[in-house]
C-alpha cells in the first residue's frame, strides 16, 4: 500500500490502456509480456522457492506471460512442465528460441500429480459468462488438484470488472496482477479466489484518461493528514458537532465522540437527549454535552462547528426529522450523515435522489446497503448486485459524496470519481463500526478535508485499527477509538514489503461469508 496512485481499471479499461501504450510507441507489446512473465516467475520462485512448476498457457495473454514465466524459471534453473490449455498457444516468439515441450491438454492430470506449484495463464480479463466447457474442466482438476495456484493477472473464470464467479474459477493461492489491479478482483466473490494479492509495475505509462475509480491507500491517507504544528492550537484541529443519540441509544453517540477525539479532533460538542448528559460527561469528559432540547444552544452550536455529523443513534421521529432539517438548514459546516439521519432523509421522500441534501455545503453521506436502498427506493439485493453504480448515481442526484460501506467500501463524488477500500476484516461486522467511522470522518472534515479526502483518511486509518487492535471474532467496536491512534501513527510505514515494482500488496481473505463492513 506504498504507492499514491493506483488507479483500479475495469477490464476495458485495462485493455485501452495497454492498446494506447503499444500503439503510441510508449512501450513494445513483447516487452509488456516480458516484464509481466518475467515479475511473475521472480514472485512466484520467491513464495515456492523449490520443487517442480507446471505452467498452464491458454492461448491469450494471460497465456504468454504464463509462457514467458515458465521460460524464465527454466533459465533459473526450476524443473518446469508445460501444458496447453488453449486452442492453440501464443505466438512461438515469447518462448524466445528456447525449445520447451508442451503437452497436450490430456496431460494436465499427470502434470499436477507432480507439481509443487502451478502457474495459471488459462483464461484473461475478457471473460463474461462462464468459461467454455474444455477450460471449466482444467479449472475443476486444478482446484481439485493439491498443489499451491500462482495465477497470472487474475484466476481464470472471474469477471475482471464485476467481480462475479459465473462458473469455474480458479482458487489461486497468490495473483500477480499486472500494471494496475483490476477493479473486480477486489470484489467479492472474485476476492476469495484471488489469495495474496501483489499488483506489479510493467512498464506501462501514467493511463491518459485515467480510469475513475482508485484503490485507497495507507500512503494516500498519509498524505492527506499530513503532520501537525508545533504551535497549533486545538481550533486548528478543528470543532465538531456530533448529533445523535435519543434515550437508550447513547452508546453510538458516545463510539463516535470517542473515535473523533482519537482522530485528534480540537473539540467535540455531543448534541443529544437531555437523558443522556451523565453517561456522556461521564464517559467523554473531553466532549461538551448540548441538550438538543435548548434551541439557542442548538442553533449556537450549529454555528459555531466546522463540521456536524448527524445519525448515530438519533432516532427517526419527528423531532428526529426536525433536528435533521435544522443541521441542513443551519449554518454553513461541513455534514456527515450517517445512520437514523440518512433513514430520515429516506423517510422524508419517496426517493432520496430528488436533488442536493444541503446546497453549496460539503456533505458527505455514509449508508450500508440496507440505508442506501432506502435513499434510492431500491431494493438491497439491486445495491449490492452493483455497488459502484448504486454509489454513483446517489452522490450524482444528491450532490454529495456517498461512502457505500461493503467489502469493499466504495467512496463516489458526483461526476462519476470512486474510490475503494483495499482493507477488508471480519473484525469490521460489528455493531458500532459504523459510529466509529462517523467519527472519524467527521474530525478530519471538521479539520478541513474535503468530503471524499475525509472518508479516505478515514477508511484507512479505521481500517487498519481494525486490523490490528480488533479480534476477528469477539472483537468490539468499543476497541477501536484507542488503536486508532496507533493506526495513524503506522500509516506512513504500511508498504508492500521488498518486493521490486510492487504498487499494492493485499493478503488472502477466507472463503465463505465475505469479509465484514462497517455496519
Amino acid at each position: 500500500m506504498a504507492a499514491r496512485e493506483v488507479p483500479l481499471p475495469t477490464a476495458v479499461e485495462m485493455a485501452e490502456i495497454d492498446r494506447l501504450a503499444i500503439e503510441s510507441g510508449a512501450i513494445p507489446e513483447r516487452a509488456l509480456i516480458e516484464n509481466a512473465g518475467r515479475a511473475l516467475a521472480r514472485h512466484l520462485h520467491e513464495r515456492y522457492p523449490s520443487g517442480r512448476v507446471v505452467v498452464l498457457a491458454g492461448s491469450g495473454h494471460n497465456g504468454a506471460d504464463a509462457l514467458v514465466a515458465g521460460r524464465t524459471l527454466v533459465a533459473w534453473g526450476r524443473s518446469v512442465r508445460f501444458v496447453q490449455c488453449g486452442s492453440r498457444l501464443p505466438s512461438p516468439d515469447v518462448l524466445s528460441g528456447w525449445n520447451l515441450p508442451i503437452e497436450p491438454a490430456p496431460a494436465l492430470e499427470r502434470e499436477l500429480a507432480a507439481a509443487a506449484v502451478a502457474v495459471d495463464g488459462i483464461l484473461g480479463t475478457g471473460l463474461r459468462t462462464a468459461p467454455r466447457v474444455p477450460q471449466a474442466r482444467m479449472i475443476e482438476r486444478v482446484n481439485g488438484a493439491r498443489v499451491p495456484v500462482v495465477s497470472a493477472d487474475g484466476p481464470s473464470g472471474v469477471d475482471f470488472t464485476t467481480g462475479h464467479v459465473p462458473g469455474a474459477a480458479i482458487r489461486a493461492d497468490l495473483t500477480v496482477t499486472f500494471g494496475w489491479p483490476k477493479i473486480g478482483l477486489l470484489r467479492f466473490p472474485a476476492r476469495e479466489r484471488v489469495g495474496d494479492l501483489l499488483c506489479v509495475e510493467i512498464g506501462f505509462p501514467p493511463p491518459d484518461p485515467a480510469p475513475p475509480a482508485r484503490a485507497v491507500t495507507a500512503s494516500w491517507a498519509a498524505e492527506l493528514l499530513g503532520g501537525r504544528s508545533a504551535a497549533g492550537h486545538k481550533g486548528d484541529a478543528g470543532y465538531l458537532a456530533i448529533a445523535g443519540g435519543e434515550p437508550g441509544m447513547a452508546g453510538a453517540v458516545i463510539l463516535a465522540a470517542r473515535a473523533a477525539i482519537r482522530a485528534g479532533i480540537g473539540i467535540v460538542r455531543v448534541v443529544s437527549d437531555p437523558a443522556n448528559r451523565n453517561i456522556v460527561q461521564t464517559s467523554i469528559p473531553e466532549a461538551v454535552f448540548v441538550d438538543w432540547t435548548e434551541t439557542d444552544a442548538l442553533e449556537a452550536t450549529l454555528r459555531w462547528a466546522d463540521a456536524v455529523a448527524a445519525g448515530p443513534g438519533l432516532g427517526t421521529g419527528p423531532e428526529r426529522a426536525e433536528l435533521v432539517r435544522r443541521v441542513r438548514g443551519a449554518g454553513t459546516a461541513a455534514l456527515v450523515i450517517d445512520a437514523d439521519g440518512l433513514n430520515v432523509l429516506a423517510a422524508g421522500a419517496a426517493d432520496a435522489t430528488r436533488g442536493p441534501v444541503a446546497p453549496g455545503r460539503p456533505v458527505l453521506l455514509t449508508p450500508h446497503p440496507g440505508e442506501m436502498a432506502r435513499l434510492l427506493g431500491s431494493s438491497v439485493a439491486a445495491v449490492r448486485e452493483d455497488p459502484p453504480a448504486a454509489a454513483r448515481r446517489l452522490a450524482d442526484a444528491a450532490k454529495a459524496t456517498v461512502l457505500l460501506k461493503g467489502a469493499p467500501t466504495w467512496v463516489a463524488r458526483p461526476g462519476g470519481e470512486m474510490r475503494a477500500t483495499t482493507l477488508v476484516s471480519p473484525g469490521f461486522a460489528s455493531g458500532g463500526m459504523g459510529d466509529v467511522l462517523t467519527g472519524v470522518c467527521g474530525a478530519y472534515m471538521a479539520a478541513g478535508l474535503g468530503p471524499a479526502d475525509a472518508a479516505t483518511a478515514g477508511l484507512s486509518v479505521t481500517a487498519l485499527a481494525v486490523l490490528h487492535g480488533v479480534d476477528e471474532v469477539g472483537g468490539s467496536a468499543a476497541d477501536v477509538p484507542d488503536a486508532l491512534v496507533p493506526a495513524r501513527q503506522a500509516l506512513g510505514t504500511v508498504c508492500p514489503g521488498a518486493w521490486p515494482g510492487v504498487l499494492l500488496a493485499l493478503p488472502a481473505v477466507a472463503e465463505g461469508r465475505p469479509a465484514g463492513a462497517a455496519r
